[in-house]
């Protein structure tokens, strides 16, 4: 061989390594593409979504939810369908909580003749026109507290002062404008209904009070620290006593952050809440600046049973904590390989199965659902795993679906030996998102300070919500009566203050059912 065919045939070997190396490139990137493109048109819940096409699917193939199965496993797809509520009919429902004033149309008493002969009219009866609401604004009244005082005037005469002076309530904030409805206001548009301190100091304005955002944000960490973090203490003693948790978090950003990293360096806020089935549901959210092992640890110190939470290998490190990982989480691995005639459509397929099991099983009891599992989940496991193990020659996504999977084998199939856990954390995921709401209305917090009050009041707020109350009410009733309390010496008052207490369940209003919870 000539050293012109040497040079020629190592070109050949470098362009060849080269062009696989860009059509595995190419590959990822598509894939990459039709995930992006999947959670910017698809369907948030990953359903197989009917004749939702792909950007790079050509006219002769047939779309994701149109797919071939492959022979040695058929795939069965399950469709799912809901009848949405009509509007008509629901008026007097959606109205039936508010105040009814009845407007009343009537000839003048002049006019009540008749046209013809002037003979007195007489009245048939009426009809409903219609029914329409009136917004009524919001207004500020000031309150000025005057403290009035008493003396005797018999001891006064004999050279004593007996002086007797009643006085006002405690602020809960010391030498402050805002009275507790306006610190409940101020947490409940900025938690509750995402509204930045830029525009709430609009809607402020409108109401005839000038106030800075700086002065708002204040107001929500003075108040969330005095009187709301006490109670959060409280509520997380009570929720490292239950027996099965959820956990999750999502990122966050701090501009001035206390480790002195960039602020665009990602924060974490962390979310710990109680299963479905508990008594009094809690939801507690945690801001760190870091996504470290010795948060959750710290966070969860004490609590000793079963978790549910997702694949992150902070969790695994948690000592006498079981762990229920999840399979929605898998199934969503396996989708994103977008490999619709192969075996990601199978496994996509086992989740899908697991899944409808559940959905069977949702009102059993713990003790009945556990011997359905067995029956029925335990030996789909058995296959599902089999089929995994069998797998040879994978790249690419199918190759990351597959290790993630076998990685959490052990945590991916507790659920079959305990009734109380799910295959899913969808349950803490919905809980997280009044975060990621309110984050894309309002970017970060300036401090560290303002990020955990954020987190202080979306507890409070969620955990009100999940217990049925209205969390306005509620954090207005805890803001005017705490500081009349002695009830960091007499701890015992706490529980007469939580949101499942029979004192509060009596003194707040109820949730509307229109409001949807966490």
């Amino acid at each position: 061989m000539t050293e012109l065919e040497k040079k020629l045939m190592k070109q050949i070997e470098h362009l060849t390594i080269q062009n696989e190396k860009q059509a595995k490139q190419i590959e990822q990137l598509i894939n990459q593409l039709t995930n992006m493109n999947r959670r910017l048109f698809g369907t948030s819940s990953e359903k197989n979504s009917q004749g939702q096409l792909s950007f790079f699917e050509e006219d002769n193939n047939p779309p994701f939810s149109e797919a071939e199965q492959p022979a040695d496993k058929a795939v069965e797809i399950e469709t799912i369908s809901y009848q949405r509520k009509k509007y008509q009919g629901q008026r007097a429902d959606i109205t039936r909580d508010l105040p009814i004033v009845v407007e009343e149309h009537t000839l003048p008493s002049d006019s009540q003749v008749c046209s013809c002969c002037a003979s007195p009219l007489k009245h048939l009866g009426k009809r409903e026109a219609r029914t329409e609401l009136e917004f009524i604004p919001a207004h500020l009244v000031k309150h000025v507290h005057y403290e009035h005082a008493y003396e005797c005037l018999a001891c006064k005469k004999t050279g004593q002062n007996h002086i007797l002076r009643q006085k006002a309530p405690e602020p809960a904030i010391a030498k402050s404008l805002a009275g507790p409805s306006v610190l409940a206001c101020n947490l409940y548009q900025k938690l509750e209904m995402s509204i930045p301190y830029h525009r709430q100091e609009k809607e402020w304005a409108r109401y005839g009070l000038k106030v800075s955002r700086r002065t708002l944000a204040n107001w929500a960490i003075r108040s969330s620290e005095e009187w709301l973090e006490p109670l959060y203490q409280q509520m997380r003693e009570k929720l490292l006593l239950e027996p099965v948790l959820s956990a999750d978090e999502t990122t966050y950003q701090i501009l001035r952050r206390a480790d002195e990293k960039s602020a665009t360096a990602d924060a974490r806020i962390w979310l710990f809440r109680t299963a479905e089935a508990a008594k009094h549901p809690i939801i507690l959210y945690h801001s760190s600046e870091t996504r470290r092992f010795e948060v959750a640890e710290t966070f969860l110190k004490g609590f000793q049973g079963l978790l549910h939470c997702d694949g992150y290998s902070v969790y695994q490190k948690l000592e006498d904590v079981q762990l229920q990982t999840c399979w929605a989480h898998v199934r969503r691995k396996f989708l994103e390989t977008n490999d619709p005639n192969g075996q990601g459509a199978v496994g996509v397929h086992y989740c899908d199965q697991l899944f409808k099991l559940e959905r069977q099983w949702k009102d059993l009891s713990p003790e009945e659902r556990q011997q359905q599992r067995q029956l029925e989940s335990k030996p789909l496991l058995k296959e599902f795993w089999e089929w995994l193990d069998a797998l040879v020659t994978m790249k690419g996504p199918l190759q990351k679906a597959v290790d993630y999977t076998q990685k959490l084998r052990d945590s991916l199939q507790r659920f079959l030996t305990d009734g109380r856990l799910f295959i899913s954390n969808n349950l803490a995921e919905r809980s997280i998102r009044p975060v990621t709401v309110g984050r894309k209305n309002w970017y970060f917090s300036t401090s560290v300070a303002g990020a955990h009050a954020n987190t202080i009041g979306y507890s409070v707020i969620q955990t009100a919500k999940e217990n049925g109350i209205d969390p306005f009410e509620y954090l207005t009733v805890l803001f005017t009566e705490l500081p009349q309390l002695n009830i960091f010496q007499d701890s015992e008052q706490w529980e007469n203050y939580f949101p499942w207490s029979p004192y509060i369940q009596a003194k707040v209003k109820p949730l509307s059912k229109h409001i949807k919870r966490a």
